[in-house]
């Protein structure tokens, strides 16, 4: 082959490389939905869309279809977010409803568990945030604790709420420590131990097959998992953005949409 064609074979792949390393790619949002002045209305917080922008990517809110709208979206977008939310319906772990469980919506259930399951088909990158990861969990066979204040023994002795002061305070009010796990992705942003916020009520409790749990609260809640293209933290990172270990969360969830 001629010096010539070989410069422009090179060239091409070069330019191909530089489009892939600029390409913004489009993330899916998990969509709630909630009742305002009357009106039913479709949204999430913009946290989770500033978050996503800052990084790199273009953040689009999805919501409620059919199967076949749920199987377009995993073929057209490059990666998912996993967002906060309502209770889990606790039968889609084979549980009774506890006494404590809040409001749950069978729709956002049915929404988050089927684009789990086709994302992760076409080894495309998923991150989920507070109930994602109990979404995540779930969608791979996992069970959750149901309401932390009566039923995980820790807190209880404790005499507090670590994890959600009552009544509810604001979202960025209670912190706590999580440790890290050496050789995860968290711990390469992370190091051995760092502070995250902190709102919510459950948590995953027996962690889906083939999982690893890469952070754990200082008192032995699991905060965080991940496999292959897959993480998960039960803080809000999008609300941290200013510091650099949690900005990288979705920096590097970006990244692996790139590719």
């Amino acid at each position: 082959m001629c010096d010539f064609f070989k410069s422009l074979i090179i060239m091409k792949q070069k330019n191909r490389n530089e489009d892939k390393e600029m390409k913004k790619p489009m993330i899916a949002l998990t969509a709630r939905s909630g009742d305002f002045d009357g009106q039913t209305r479709i949204f999430d917080n913009q946290t989770y869309f500033d978050a996503i922008a800052q990084a790199g990517g273009i953040p689009v809110l999805v919501t409620y279809g059919d199967d076949e709208d749920y199987k377009m979206i995993a073929e057209r977008f490059d990666g998912l977010m996993v967002t906060g939310g309502e209770d889990l319906d606790p039968t889609l772990f084979h549980q009774p409803a506890h006494p404590s469980l809040e409001l749950t919506d069978p729709r956002l259930d049915t929404l988050d568990l089927r684009l789990i399951q086709l994302f992760a088909a076409k080894g495309k990158p998923i991150l989920g945030i507070c109930r994602g990861i109990q979404s995540i969990n779930v969608a791979f066979g996992g069970t959750l604790i149901q309401d932390l204040n009566t039923q995980y023994p820790a807190m209880r002795a404790a005499g507090h709420q670590q994890h959600k002061a009552v009544p509810k305070p604001a979202m960025d009010a209670t912190f706590h420590d999580n440790t890290f796990v050496e050789g995860t992705k968290l711990y390469a942003m992370f190091g051995p131990r760092h502070a995250v916020n902190s709102y919510h009520h459950q948590n995953i409790d027996q962690v889906a097959d083939g999982f690893v749990v890469s952070s754990w609260s200082e008192d032995g809640l699991a905060e965080a998992i991940e496999k292959d293209q897959i993480l998960a933290v039960q803080w809000h990172p999008e609300r941290l953005s200013a510091d650099p270990c949690h900005r990288a969360i979705f920096e590097s969830f970006i990244q692996e949409c790139r590719k």
